[in-house]
């Protein structure tokens, strides 16, 4: 599923885009995608700022001095596409924004667990899925403290409580395990065994490896595309994700796999040790 990174990608592609042309029509496939609204009541209005929260897109656009917003949730697989109406729409193509300027804007979704929902921009925002997330962990003053506030009283392990969306907005399994590892700290740690100074290397290894893969243009394990066809190169960065087996980079000690709550993660037995809690 698309993390922060993949869904920031997203976003800026879509601003590069410079899509700014009124919605002359909307057509959507006869599937249903897992989250859906009214299409329709975006036809006459001018796309603007492209916005993210967590794993979310929201994009505002001008209804004759009405503020409307599509929200956005690229699913597993869901992706954008700029094309002409001559451009052959490829398979499993849910929805497509006719634009004035003789463009169209394809969302493609092959599982179709994405979608979107439309409506007053103020509305989405206060309420779910928006209103339930959890702090952004690139904002500024997101630290070991605020981390430990959101976490530190839970009996999760480490992994699963920052997979938590109404803990920490935006973080995914990928990410997660790749912060564990850059902070030394055992996926599979219960939260409220951290002391401060290892929340504090938490939060600081969240934002290094998240703002890694927003510069290496999200990861691509599979279906994760930008908005111009292109795959992702956050999965050359990885360290430990997907690697069970082979070496740490750190101590060259065999990396060992865990399955956790039905997801698989991967960590280093000598680098990440796990604590004993009494």
């Amino acid at each position: 599923m698309p993390e922060l990174p993949e869904v920031e990608s997203v976003r800026r592609g879509l601003m590069a885009a410079r899509i700014s042309a009124p919605i002359a029509a909307v057509w959507r496939s006869e599937h249903a995608l897992r989250m859906s609204g009214d299409l329709a009541a975006l036809i006459g209005a001018r796309p603007g700022a492209v916005g993210r929260r967590g794993k979310y897109l929201l994009w505002e656009m001008d209804a004759a001095g009405e503020a409307l917003g599509l929200l956005v949730h690229l699913g597993m697989s869901g992706r954008f596409g700029v094309a002409r109406p001559s451009d052959p729409r490829v398979k499993h193509t849910h929805f497509v924004l006719r634009l004035e300027d003789d463009r169209e804007l394809r969302f493609v979704d092959p599982r179709r667990f994405g979608g979107f929902l439309v409506g007053a921009a103020a509305t989405l925002k206060g309420q779910p899925p928006l209103a339930g997330l959890g702090p952004e962990p690139l904002d500024a003053g997101f630290d070991g403290a605020l981390l430990a506030a959101r976490l530190g009283a839970s009996e999760r392990c480490l992994r699963d409580a920052l997979l938590d969306q109404r803990a920490v907005a935006g973080v995914g399994n990928i990410y997660a395990v790749e912060a564990l590892f850059l902070a030394g700290l055992h996926p599979l740690t219960p939260a409220r065994a951290l002391r401060a100074s290892a929340w504090a290397r938490l939060a600081e290894a969240l934002q290094r490896v998240l703002n890694q893969g927003i510069a290496s243009g999200g990861t691509t394990l599979k279906d994760f595309r930008n908005v111009t066809g292109e795959v992702g190169r956050g999965q050359d960065d990885l360290k430990v994700y997907g690697r069970e087996g082979e070496p740490c980079p750190r101590c060259g000690q065999a990396l060992r796999g865990f399955v956790h709550g039905g997801r698989s993660g991967v960590f280093c037995p000598s680098d990440q040790p796990r604590r004993q809690i009494r």
